[in-house]
């Protein structure tokens, strides 16, 4: 990985962590305990589940994806990570895979009403294949999308 993008993504995460305390301190000040603890319960959440990413999977997958969710966000999405079970394929994730997910999660679009909503990303081996699943609420329901790699 070059250091620019590390560096960038560093970056990146001192500024939403900033952003996470100047939100609380905002709540505190207008003496709004309640909302500062549901909102820090909020970033608690958002960061175990970073944490899940990193422990889950191969570095080589793990920094893609996560690249992958800040893009997401900045799109007034957020991409939640679910079953998280590959070991063999990581290579297969990063060549086929993540040009894939960025194609379909471009045209997701938020259910009218809403300006942020969650994609559910499950990836998973079974049988030889990678099964990358995405899952996400609509106007009729759920919509699910499956990409399925092939060695």
């Amino acid at each position: 990985m070059d250091t620019e993008k590390v560096v960038r993504l560093l970056s990146r995460r001192r500024h939403d962590y900033a952003n996470h305390l100047q939100v609380i301190k905002g709540y505190m000040e207008l003496e709004m305990p309640e909302r500062a603890m549901e909102y820090l319960d909020s970033a608690a959440r958002e960061l175990a589940q970073e944490s899940r990413l990193f422990n889950s999977l191969p570095s080589a997958v793990s920094i893609p994806l996560y690249e992958l969710q800040l893009w997401t966000q900045d799109r007034g999405a957020s991409l939640r990570m679910g079953k998280l079970m590959i070991k063999d394929t990581a290579d297969l994730v990063l060549s086929q895979g993540l040009t894939a997910l960025y194609q379909v999660l471009e045209e997701v679009k938020a259910p009218d009403g809403e300006e942020e909503f969650e994609v559910w990303l499950d990836l998973v081996e079974d049988q030889g294949q990678t099964i990358i699943r995405l899952t996400w609420p609509g106007e009729s329901g759920q919509f699910r999308r499956e990409i399925v790699l092939t060695r």
